[in-house]
């Protein structure tokens, strides 16, 4: 396949001189034949400048010129795509255009001022209403959908009265958009055509009245209408009451082939289908149709829709998942597997624990976790055998350690019999977390043997859990951030900041100038959790080393203990990594200094600096910096960071 630099080799260098175009007034007539490009990709990145630019009467002329150009499709909606971004400004010239001789350019108007939004074009969109060209009445109801205002429900109610389908049709969606349903018997008489048919069962899902659940029942009757009805379930904007539910499972009780329709359903590739079928398992209780209704979350839109029906479906259904000789668990998408997983776990019974423990050996990690999460829930002391298990195997034993853990809320006595064996071998870094979690201070001989086992993970272990020994603590970790190994002196400065600012001074004094940073971190990170002010001249000590994260958790802990002077954050804001930068913009916004080095950030090469140096600047600016975010708003092109700086500008104007 040819791409478009191929096709067309001279459109990379146009785009790249376009990119270099700030979109100014010096620069529109660039920009503006730039529309006219044969490349799509040169007319959008044109539409995006001109999106961005300083709106005046000679951009909106400018623009509107392009849309009288028959022939020239692509020019026309670029410059319809840079309008509809232009906001209020364009607003009053479209609305020019909405009596223009040409019906393409009043249909165009029309569309344009539905992208805006603008409430106050609605009069002139139902005053469009009446135009004497089809396409352009169409137009106006569609806009009016997304304009509202008070005139415009009722002109649009007014439509569906008139002898013309199409505009029966977009009135409709109209008020959908608005979820503005009309009085049932305006809707009623709509059912019956088919080109009105699908519109006009949606608005009835969101007519909160019973006679509308009353029809509703009655289409599922029977076959003809069964579809049209579940149109409606999916257009409901409400959770269905128990007495509605009730309703719709009598009505599919004497429906022989129920099951088989509602599976079709659940795999159609109509949204509106899919979501009404759920709706309708829900209320008949079909447990067979679990792994379906999982399924029916593909694309994720109807993920939460999915996992309620799931639940609502309660063991059987669940358990339907995971029983026979290849659990359809095992063979579900990607969406449908997370949403049934979920259920699974929420969900979680003693009926679970054989097929969980099952799916244990199906030698798959996702699954795996999910089984060990699952058996943590199940109340039964039947999943305790498979978790001990688990913690053999590195895939899922932080799981299973997290599982026995939440299993011994219940089970206490069983749990710690348990793992009291285990103990007594060889041990392993989530059996040793499980048993300090499981036996707090009776732990302690456990893990002094676990501080002087040869693995260095057992011996991180120990370190991240001393905290349990009591007393004994310190003395646990004051071995730990003298060991070799790196990885136990990061478990060391993962706990110390349990022993407190005082106590814990002298090992967290140790960790804070360990050689390697990652260590330096964490401990940088426990001074601030445990509000070790003393630290403050080692923590901007460490804000100057060459490593990223060191320095980032260093400018954290200075930011919460209050430690940073004006020329320390002058030197960060200004520092070499992005992320550094962006954190001191958003947490030091009221310092003099950081307001100082947002106005130059603001002409930063990267956008997400410039958004933190806005976001900064409307926090902590005032009036000497307003010029300085005018010229900013000016001459950005990235959307985000425009979007950002105009909000800044506000804020400071406001002031």
């Amino acid at each position: 396949m040819m791409t478009w630099t191929q096709t067309d080799p001279a459109a990379e260098a146009r785009y790249r001189a376009l990119a270099e175009l700030e979109p100014t007034t010096a620069h529109l007539t660039s920009l503006i034949e730039a529309l006219f490009d044969e490349s799509w990709r040169v007319r959008r990145l044109a539409a995006d400048k001109l999106s961005a630019a300083t709106t005046s009467d000679s951009l909106v002329e400018a623009l509107l010129e392009v849309l009288s150009k028959r022939g020239e499709t692509g020019a026309r909606n670029a410059a319809a795509t840079a309008l509809a971004h232009l906001g209020p400004v364009g607003v009053r010239p479209l609305i020019g255009l909405l009596g223009h001789e040409d019906p393409d350019q009043r249909k165009f108007a029309a569309d344009i001022l539905g992208a805006l939004g603008r409430v106050e074009a609605a009069p002139a969109l139902v005053a469009a209403l009446e135009d004497v060209d089809p396409n352009v009445r169409v137009a106006a109801a569609e806009a009016l959908g997304k304009t509202g205002g008070p005139h415009a429900r009722a002109a649009l109610q007014a439509l569906l009265s008139k002898d013309d389908p199409l505009l029966q049709v977009g009135a409709l969606e109209a008020l959908t958009a608005l979820n503005a349903p009309p009085p049932l018997p305006q809707l009623v008489p709509l059912v019956q055509s088919p080109l009105t048919r699908r519109s006009a069962w949606r608005l009835i899902g969101r007519v909160r009245h019973r006679a509308a659940w009353v029809l509703v029942v009655q289409a599922l009757r029977a076959r003809g209408t069964r579809d049209a009805a579940l149109l409606a379930l999916g257009g409901a904007t409400t959770a269905l009451g128990a007495d509605v539910e009730n309703e719709l499972s009598l009505a599919l009780s004497g429906v022989d082939d129920a099951a088989a329709w509602l599976t079709r359903c659940l795999a159609s590739d109509d949204l509106e289908r899919r979501t009404g079928a759920l709706h309708l398992v829900r209320a008949v209780r079909l447990p067979e149709l679990a792994s379906r209704v999982a399924e029916a979350a593909e694309g994720g839109a109807l993920a939460q829709l999915s996992l309620s029906v799931l639940l609502s479906l309660g063991t059987p259904g669940l358990v339907a998942l995971l029983e026979g000789p290849t659990p359809a668990l095992l063979q579900m998408s990607r969406e449908g597997r997370s949403v049934a997983s979920e259920a699974i776990v929420e969900n979680a019974s003693p009926r679970f624990v054989a097929p969980l423990t099952a799916l244990l050996g199906a030698g798959e990690d996702d699954l795996g976790e999910v089984a060990v999460r699952a058996l943590g829930r199940c109340e039964s002391t039947l999943a305790i055998a498979p978790l001990l298990r688990a913690l053999d195997d590195d895939g899922v034993s932080a799981a299973a350690s997290r599982a026995l853990t939440h299993l011994a809320q219940t089970f206490p006595a069983e749990v710690k019999q348990a793992l009291a064996e285990r103990v007594k071998g060889p041990l392993r870094p989530h059996l040793v977390r499980a048993w300090a979690n499981v036996a707090g201070a009776e732990a302690l001989p456990v893990l002094r043997r676990a501080m002087h086992d040869e693995a260095e993970a057992v011996r991180a272990a120990g370190a991240q859990v001393a905290m349990v020994a009591g007393a004994e603590a310190a003395t646990l970790l004051g071995m730990a951030v003298v060991d070799e190994s790196t990885r136990v002196r990061r478990g060391a400065a993962r706990a110390v900041a349990g022993l407190g600012p005082e106590q814990g001074r002298a090992l967290l004094e140790r960790l804070l100038g360990d050689r390697e940073p990652s260590v330096a971190a964490l401990a940088a990170g426990a001074a601030m959790e445990c509000g070790a002010t003393w630290a403050v001249p080692r923590l901007i000590e460490l804000s100057g080393q060459a490593d990223s994260g060191a320095v980032l958790a260093a400018v954290q802990a200075l930011m919460v203990l209050g430690g940073a002077d004006e020329a320390t954050l002058a030197r960060l804001a200004a520092h070499a990594d992005a992320e550094v930068v962006k954190l001191v913009l958003q947490e030091g916004a009221s310092s003099p200094a950081v307001v100082a080095q947002a106005v130059r950030a603001l002409a930063d090469a990267r956008w997400d600096v410039r958004v933190a140096a806005a976001q900064a600047l409307a926090v902590g600016a005032g009036a000497a910096q307003r010029a300085a975010l005018q010229v900013a708003v000016d001459r950005e092109t990235d959307a985000l960071a425009h979007e950002a700086l105009v909000r800044a500008l506000e804020a400071v104007s406001a002031r």
